[in-house]
């Protein structure tokens, strides 16, 4: 009993394992607040088992992606919805089959995959940051403006975990074949999708159809969003969406130039911060901009350091849109 006590009260994967419980009750408690103040807009998957079916606690947190994700899992790529498959990278689905064959549940399995994914993130982000001797971040990440992503059948939790890992590890200087292996996963997708549909870049020419890819001058983009968040701003949940997606992006970039003047951290990691903070910039949307901040966790590490107003600010800006978002997510209501 003693060695079990110890693992959760000292280690950190037992640490984590508690933060990662406890954090799922506070966003199922969420959840079932926003039950009482939205009406449904989504209605549960068609393919999952009905006990999934019978509570929104569970088949909520598959909405919009997730049903895509879990969709490929276990028919394989397709159109739904008059929308191609295609742009959907294949990691996470192939994750799901594998847990499926241990579960024989496709909800089970995603959720399962998603939950995993987080609690390693979780684990090396810590990991990363005390090897840094950077301030801890994970509250901070748990709390932030794509929390739903993190709770849900999303890549993001599995995306943070490898992207953990992988700086973890090349700070610890293990990163030998990291930078082939980066790229295995895409060359063999591409073969995949040239076989299938005699176009290797149809992962890109997907895009398209869900608003993305679209190469866009940023001048284009700032003027859009300026009209809409000014005289074309309308009192409804579209138009609350596009403000929080302003906003995130404003503080990303402002927590990025902070970090660009402490020159805390390496070039490889501006490379990663710069290029995933303007590729939605650069498409003319940013409206995925709440989960893109999640994988731009390094930013993170400037907020312990600013002053009592901006930690104020900052905290509050964050928990707010967190509670927006989870409320809005699964009641069906589209965000980021």
């Amino acid at each position: 009993m003693g060695k079990v006590t110890r693992f959760f009260t000292e280690s950190i994967w037992g640490k984590s394992f508690l933060i990662l419980l406890a954090w799922n009750l506070v966003i199922r408690l969420l959840a079932i607040f926003g039950y009482f103040l939205l009406p449904e807009r989504f209605a549960p998957l068609d393919f999952i088992s009905r006990f999934w079916q019978s509570n929104f606690l569970f088949w909520s947190f598959a909405n919009f992606d997730g049903e895509h994700y879990l969709s490929i899992a276990r028919f394989g790529y397709q159109f739904r919805g008059g929308f191609p498959q295609y742009a959907f990278f294949p990691f996470l689905p192939v994750l799901i089959k594998t847990i499926f064959f241990f579960v024989r549940d496709y909800y089970l399995a995603g959720m399962l995959a998603s939950q995993l994914g987080l609690y390693l993130a979780l684990v090396y982000i810590f990991k990363w940051c005390r090897e840094l001797k950077l301030p801890e971040i994970r509250w901070l990440l748990l709390v932030s403006t794509g929390t739903i992503f993190l709770a849900s059948v999303y890549t993001e939790p599995v995306f943070l975990a490898l992207a953990a890992m992988s700086m973890y590890f090349a700070e610890k200087l293990i990163s030998t074949c990291s930078f082939l292996l980066s790229y295995s996963g895409l060359f063999s997708y591409m073969v995949f999708l040239y076989f299938k549909t005699g176009d290797a870049f149809n992962w890109f020419h997907s895009q398209g159809a869900w608003g993305k890819a679209t190469a866009t001058s940023p001048i284009t983009t700032f003027l859009s969003y300026l009209r809409s968040t000014t005289y074309q701003f309308q009192p409804d949940f579209i138009h609350l969406v596009v403000v929080i997606e302003v906003l995130t992006t404003l503080v990303a970039i402002f927590l990025f130039i902070i970090l660009l003047q402490r020159q805390k951290l390496g070039l490889a990691y501006w490379l990663y911060l710069g290029g995933n903070l303007t590729m939605p910039i650069l498409t003319g949307s940013l409206g995925s901009m709440p989960r893109f901040f999640l994988i731009l966790f390094p930013l993170l590490t400037v907020v312990p350091t600013l002053s009592k107003w901006g930690k104020t600010l900052y905290y509050t800006f964050s928990v707010t849109v967190c509670i927006i978002g989870i409320m809005l997510f699964t009641r069906g209501y589209w965000y980021g």
